[in-house]
């Protein structure tokens, strides 16, 4: 028998329906318990950080849920900037990615974004998150709502995916021969999605922190980072 492509073994109770009424009913190929067990050991020490993290961004994940919830988007990919850089809109990889959603400067200018010697507006979170939200939909609807290829042309670029489709002659994301960072990935997203809770992050509270900026709270980063940490992916 071959073994389940669930991610429905984590213990929270709300992440495991939740990964069953998104993930496990409709992607072909998710990744199997095995897989992913590795990555939720090495994030759940990481837990009360992460949780604490998404609170101190509350309002920017309330928009960030609008936005996917306008774009008929999975509520689940509110999970990518947690796990691209930990909600840091400073971080830059060291391929070049930077800001909230670790857009690449190719990326980012097709989306709209200017990204040159006198200004990147990856560092911009209303701009960044904008161009993300045009990006996930756009990969979103070419691959057929499949949660799987669009969080690995996400992270691998589209053209590189559709490849490994052409060459597998399938679909189904564990068919396909892709980057180990790009697999690393997929499986690092589901063991996050394992350890959060996703429907608690609607409507919390507005930290004090955001009380007296100049512009529309979820446009700001909090004033003091309260809980430093690094990209999830890079644990």
């Amino acid at each position: 028998m071959e073994p389940t492509s669930l991610v429905c073994f984590a213990s929270d109770k709300f992440a495991v329906l939740w990964a069953q009424r998104e993930l496990c009913q409709t992607d072909q190929g998710a990744p199997t318990q095995a897989d992913i067990a590795p990555h939720i050991a090495t994030l759940k020490p990481y837990q009360t950080h992460i949780t604490n993290k998404f609170e101190e961004f509350s309002p920017l994940v309330d928009e960030i849920f609008k936005q996917l919830s306008k774009r008929s988007l999975p509520e689940s990919l509110v999970l990518v900037p947690m796990l691209e850089s930990s909600y840091n809109p400073k971080a830059v990889s060291p391929a070049k990615a930077a800001g909230l959603w670790q857009l690449m400067p190719a990326t980012a200018k097709r989306f709209g974004l200017t990204v040159d010697q006198n200004l990147d507006q990856r560092f911009d979170i209303e701009p960044s998150t904008r161009a993300a939200m045009q990006y996930l939909s756009f990969l979103y609807r070419k691959f057929d709502g499949d949660i799987n290829l669009t969080l690995a042309a996400y992270n691998a670029g589209e053209g590189r995916v559709q490849r490994a489709i052409n060459k597998a002659g399938s679909r189904e994301f564990s068919k396909l021969v892709l980057p180990n960072e790009t697999v690393h990935y997929v499986r690092r997203f589901y063991a996050l999605m394992s350890l959060v809770d996703i429907s608690s992050l609607k409507g919390n509270h507005v930290d004090t922190l955001w009380l007296f900026a100049s512009e529309p709270s979820w446009q700001q980063a909090p004033l003091i980072d309260l809980t430093p940490l690094p990209p999830l992916i890079s644990l």
